[in-house]
């Protein structure tokens, strides 16, 4: 049981983070949380160690994100209420003006809009390799997909992320 304490508390930010960002509400993603903590600790003897646990922990999340998008009924959009305050997935940027600050969070909402608005397996692969850092093998593994699924399937869902940026930011999301 401790043991099991320390890894979620050396994984509970990250997976609070990447549920955050799929589905946009803080009281939606402590609840989803705190749900895979519980699904992983249920189902720890099916943790047989080919995988990183983190690797394993974010398919757990994966699935309980989808549960909750089932659940929730017809696909929504991520409601953005909140995101433009302090939470644990947006930390507060140093060494910036206070007009440089506020250029950042118009950026940072406007990519968390565009984010909000692709579909929910594009959404998926943006935030768990462009938020969450998983390289092409984790997301393989995660996403139970082949290794070159999931590079066109991060082409697309780059592609139609930079074609909502466009509009709204003047080609700033060209380095996407």
């Amino acid at each position: 049981m401790e043991a099991f304490g320390r890894l979620v508390e050396r994984h509970q930010d990250h997976i609070y983070n990447a549920v955050y960002h799929l589905v946009g509400s803080e009281q939606d993603a402590e609840d989803i949380a705190q749900d895979v903590f519980m699904r992983a600790y249920s189902h720890l003897n099916g943790f047989q160690g080919r995988a990183r646990f983190s690797t394993w922990l974010y398919g757990i999340m994966l699935n309980a994100v989808r549960s909750h998008w089932r659940r929730a009924g017809p696909r929504r959009t991520v409601s953005l209420e909140g995101a433009g305050d302090e939470t644990r997935a947006d930390p507060p940027a140093t060494g910036d003006g206070p007009v440089r600050r506020a250029v950042r969070r118009e950026h940072v909402d406007a990519v968390r809009g565009a984010i909000a608005e692709l579909e929910e397996e594009w959404r998926e692969i943006i935030v768990l390799r462009d938020i969450r850092g998983l390289s092409y093998e984790e997301l393989a593994e995660t996403l139970d997909l082949p290794a070159g699924t999931v590079k066109s399937r991060l082409h697309r869902a780059r592609a139609a992320l930079r074609d909502k940026l466009e509009p709204l930011m003047g080609g700033v999301g060209e380095g996407l």
